[in-house]
């Protein structure tokens, strides 16, 4: 029993701890200060650029096609089947 414990406990710190260095594999290069600025004065300038070139698109078409109304078929109605009393009256 104290076998099993103590598998199920290093177990739980050995998953507990690969999750941990998972994470940290996962993280990017910390930026320099400069890069940063760089990326900052790139992304303004593109956000410039969207804003002055985005002018309204006027669509050239003459009119909406138009669509067929959705036919259905009538159903019969299903017969009415009353249930008749199977006990008999005393």
């Amino acid at each position: 029993m104290n076998k099993l414990i103590a598998a199920v406990v290093t177990s739980a710190f050995v998953f507990g701890s690969a999750s941990g260095f998972a994470a940290e594999a996962g993280k990017g290069q910390e930026l320099t200060q400069q890069e940063r600025i760089e990326l900052r004065n790139r992304a303004e300038k593109l956000i410039q650029k969207r804003a002055q070139a985005s002018t309204p698109i006027k669509a050239n078409t003459s009119s909406t096609p138009k669509t067929k109304p959705h036919q259905t078929k009538k159903t019969k109605k299903a017969p009415r089947n009353e249930v008749k009393n199977s006990r008999p009256k005393a």
